[in-house]
């Protein structure tokens, strides 16, 4: 699933610079691309298979070979070959001990790996260059939630938002980790942030009844969580919660008829993902 508007990859963005370094810009016949900017700009593109073949024929060795690796290994990164992204990373870094494209990858391929720690340590070389990197701040926020540092998190995510003030999943997973903290009223404000730009996603409408029914305004919650279900009827979050919820205001025969729904949906669905 995926959150409309979110954080661009600022590798990418680094990559069409390459198109400025190479002095082709503009340009639009294939054949006068370096094979790096081509493979860069397919990359972009989500045509990782392509990009690969193309990095696998470049000569990295000129003076942007850090950054051309990097972009190889954030491309292995989308294929799933991770180990090979980090050796692309650590030949980057051998080259280039500053390149922060470089550091965010190899952080962010053991992010993926569930290496959390690894990861925040590389992704706090990339902040000590650059304190304005958003995608590090994101990728270290969900390090720390998924390492159950909950409120560190917060701070993170609110980084996020001093760069990008309108992220969406910035504001949707401060309100997640804001949540778990108890901090149902400031959740509920990140949630109304983020349905700004995503009012169609139904997982924001559960979460934000969520935090609607820990401020025991129940009916509100109850209207969320329908507007959760006219979006996904099979939302096993929302149907239970709604449960709840309408116990909670006495509405007990409404209240058993959505659990049973609940209960039949529930083996059937795997729960979505808190953050993204």
């Amino acid at each position: 699933m995926q959150i409309r508007g979110g954080l661009t990859e600022k590798l990418m963005s680094a990559l069409h610079n390459l198109l400025i370094i190479t002095g082709v810009q503009g340009m639009s016949s294939e054949t006068v691309f370096p094979l790096c900017v081509r493979a860069a700009m397919l990359s972009s593109v989500g045509r990782y298979r392509e990009a690969l073949l193309l990095f696998s024929q470049h000569d990295m060795r000129g003076p942007h070979a850090p950054d051309e690796l990097a972009a190889w290994a954030f491309t292995l990164n989308r294929t799933g070959r991770f180990r090979e992204a980090l050796s692309r990373c650590d030949e980057a870094i051998s080259l280039d001990l500053h390149c922060s494209n470089a550091w965010f990858v190899r952080g962010l391929t053991f992010y993926y790996l569930g290496r959390y720690e690894d990861a925040i340590a590389c992704l706090d070389k990339v902040l000590l260059q650059d304190p304005n990197h958003a995608e590090a701040w994101y990728i270290k926020g969900n390090c720390l939630y998924l390492k159950g540092e909950v409120e560190q998190s917060v701070h993170s995510y609110e980084k996020v938002l001093e760069v990008d003030p309108r992220s969406p999943k910035g504001w949707y997973n401060r309100g997640v980790a804001l949540a778990d903290c108890g901090e149902f009223q400031k959740a509920l404000e990140s949630y109304d942030e983020c349905l700004r730009e995503n009012p169609g996603l139904g997982v924001i409408w559960t979460n934000k009844g969520v935090a609607l029914a820990g401020l025991f305004r129940y009916t509100e919650a109850i209207d969320a969580f329908d507007m959760a279900l006219s979006l996904d009827p099979d939302d096993a979050a929302a149907l239970h919660n709604k449960g709840i919820s309408l116990s909670r205001i006495g509405r007990d025969s409404e209240a058993m008829e959505v659990m049973e729904r609940a209960r039949k949906v529930s083996p059937t669905r795997s729960p979505g993902k808190k953050i993204w």
